[in-house]
């Protein structure tokens, strides 16, 4: 009969210490959360979603969403999927254009800007270009590198 007792009181304390360390932590982080108003969590947070697999991710999360918020049947999500698949490619395709436009119109400034300069001036102007696509290029490289590799 001691035994017992002394088993539940031990399961009883060991829950009472989980209890109690699990509130100072919580305590702790809101503290911390209070101190530090202006990090974002997002930093704090492994890297997200890359370029390469954009489209995808966007599909399973939308859907996750979906199936969440709405409780959505089998059925239901079998006649979504599609639209959804469908609408990510069209923002895909449209993401796509837009940088090619967008790469069109810097170009064409550049060149009309480039008319107006004395050739000194040109120099130095296609020396800043230079710069600025050589950043550019090392920020693609940098989340190319950050990028974890495929699973398998």
């Amino acid at each position: 009969m001691a035994k017992t007792w002394q088993v539940i009181l031990a399961t009883v304390a060991i829950f009472l210490a989980g209890l109690v360390t699990g509130g100072a932590t919580a305590l702790g982080i809101v503290r911390w959360v209070v101190r530090h108003p202006r990090v974002n969590p997002a930093q704090l947070m492994p890297p997200g979603p890359r370029p390469g697999n954009m489209p995808q991710q966007l599909n399973v999360q939308l859907m996750r969403s979906f199936v969440k918020q709405l409780d959505l049947t089998l059925a239901q999500r079998a006649r979504i999927v599609p639209i959804v698949r469908r609408a990510v490619g069209q923002l895909t395709r449209d993401r796509r254009e837009i940088q090619l436009t967008s790469a069109l119109a810097i170009e064409k400034m550049q060149d009309e800007i480039s008319d107006v300069l004395t050739p000194e001036q040109r120099a130095k102007f296609e020396e800043l270009i230079s710069q600025q696509r050589a950043r550019i290029q090392q920020m693609k490289q940098n989340a190319l590198a950050a990028q974890p590799p495929p699973a398998k």
